[in-house]
This record gives structure tokens, sequence and C-alpha cells, in this order.
């Protein structure tokens, strides 16, 4: 049963709320611009006060912003329209289907899939990128924007939906179609530790690891302190190499371990490196970090030949 509200509540309301000619002066737009978005996309205003024009809340306002911004940044009316909506799939507009849409690829695009919940065009996407350009590239030049997308967006997702989770999946399955096959897959020779904010990051790393013949595996970020596990994972003699990415928790220890065993710990970061890391090899990109762990394992087998599993 609806809510009675009172006199106060609603002139409250109405008082806080937008005609369409002060929403188009705001935003620098036509009156009539705002209600093709409303006709075609659904824009418009939320609800009708009884007697008066439909009027636009703050919310409105903030979509039609989101809408606004995303046009003049050269987004398809249609893709920013939705991501100013986050629309659920079964509301989103007809797909003008597999051939037009999904053939963009560009973050704003691979975004609006995600908002939408369309996994199998979120699939098709990141699949068809890490084809053309291989997993690294689609990763840094494609799914990485597109988060930073999904991740600045300021409004809530309905229950079950979740793009950003639904964007990093289609990257993970990507990621294991690509290594799937490799003689590299079943081969431990690289443990990679990284913290919660670079566990997409460590996952396109071990892919192009395995890519390249290298047998590599990801150990889940610690939410909790885990130093004993994680030291004794650095300790399997498989391992030649420890790959601390970003600033794990038990970082420190396990590069202590390898160094305790004449084995290698490496460093990736942006941002430098605690000081008692200051020593270890290090890069700042994932794309020199695969060149330089290449290059460090090759040279570990060749001074150590009896000893490398790779």
């Amino acid at each position: 049963m609806p809510v009675a509200r009172s006199g106060s509540d609603e002139r409250e309301r109405a008082r806080i709320r937008l005609t369409v000619a002060a929403v188009a002066k705001r935003l620098g737009v036509a009156a009539s611009t705002l209600r093709t978005w409303d006709r075609r996309y659904g824009l418009g205003p939320s609800s009708r006060t009884a007697g008066q024009h439909r009027r636009y809340n703050a919310e409105d306002v903030t979509r039609l912003e989101t809408m606004r911004r995303l046009t003049r940044e050269g987004v398809a009316p249609a893709d920013a329209a939705r991501l100013a909506r986050g629309l659920e799939a079964d509301e989103a507009a007809p797909d003008d289907d597999d051939a037009g849409v999904a053939d963009i690829l560009d973050p704003l695009s691979l975004a609006a899939a995600a908002v939408e919940t369309d996994e199998r065009r979120l699939h098709r996407m990141v699949h068809r990128a890490a084809a053309q350009s291989g997993g690294l590239s689609a990763w840094q030049n494609l799914v990485r924007p597109a988060l930073d997308l999904l991740e600045a967006r300021d409004h809530g997702d309905r229950p079950g939906r979740d793009p950003v989770a639904a964007l990093g999946a289609a990257l993970l399955a990507a990621v294991r179609d690509h290594a799937h096959g490799s003689r590299s897959e079943d081969n431990l020779v690289v443990m990679i530790y990284a913290d919660l904010d670079h566990h997409l990051d460590a996952h396109v790393l071990a892919g192009e690891l395995v890519a390249r013949e290298i047998g590599a595996r990801v150990l889940r970020p610690a939410r909790r302190t885990r130093t004993s596990e994680s030291v004794s994972v650095g300790s399997d003699p498989q391992v030649q190499m420890a790959v601390l990415l970003g600033e794990p928790r038990d970082g420190q220890a396990v590069a202590e371990a390898m160094h305790a065993t004449d084995r290698l710990a490496f460093v990736i970061s942006l941002t430098g490196v605690h000081s008692q890391l200051a020593d270890l090899p290090r890069a700042r990109t994932l794309a020199g970090a695969v060149h330089e762990i290449e290059s460090l394992l090759a040279d570990r087998a060749a001074l150590h030949p009896s000893g490398f599993s790779g």
C-alpha cells in the first residue's frame, strides 16, 4: 500500500525538482534534446506530481549529466544511456545485434556491456580483444580503462548485478582460455603474490608467462595474515621465482624465504618499494616484468641446468 505523504513532504519534493527548461540550461543542451533522450532512452523525469508538469529530481539530473559527458566524449548515445542508467539486461534497448555494437572494442562500449550484465557480449568482446592484440594489451588498453569507468560510477547496482565483477570474470575466462593447452600450464616455475588491488593484474601476468612456456600460478590475496602458509608455498622446490605484485601482505617473508634457498624474488611496483625489498630486481609495468622475468629465468637455467624445472 502506498505511504501517504504529508503536504509539507510533497511541497519539499516539488521544491527540489527542476523543469525541462532548467535542466536544459544546466546541461547546456536544447530542451528538445532532453525530450529525445526521454523518448529514445528512458532518461526522463522519474515521476509526475499531481497537477504539475513532470519534473527532474536529483537522480534524474545525475543520469543526464553522465549522458551529456559521455556523448561529448564520443560515446554512442545508446551506450552512453545504458551507462547512465545502469540498465538490467532485460530492460536494455534491443540489441542492434552482435555484429553491430559488439564490433566496437573500446573501454566505454565494454563498460556499457558490463553495466547491462550482457555476459555473452562481454565475454565475446574481451576474448576478441585478447585474440587480436594479446591478453596483456587487451588488459592495459581495454579492460583496465573500462574497469576505471565502472569504478568511478556514483550510483548503486541492482541486487545480484556487479558490473566490475562481471567484467573481471570475462577477463579471467579469456586468460584461462588463452593459457589452456600450453605445455607449461601444469609446470610450476613462478608463483605470483599480489595484493587485492592487483589480483587481476596477477592473472594477466600469469597468462602471459604461460604463453611463453613459463609455468605460473597466482596465490589468492590474503584477507588476513597467513604468512606461514605463503612462506610454505614459497619454499616449494618447484618454484624458481616469487613475484611480488603491488604490496602483498606477506611479501617480505616470501622474499626472505626465496633468498634463504638461493632462488629469485621479483617486485612489480609503480610507486616504489619498501626498503627491505629495495635490492630485488624490479619492474614498473607488467610488460616490462614479462621480459625481465623471462630473462632472469633464462639466466638461472643456464647457471643451474639440473635444478631448473622450466
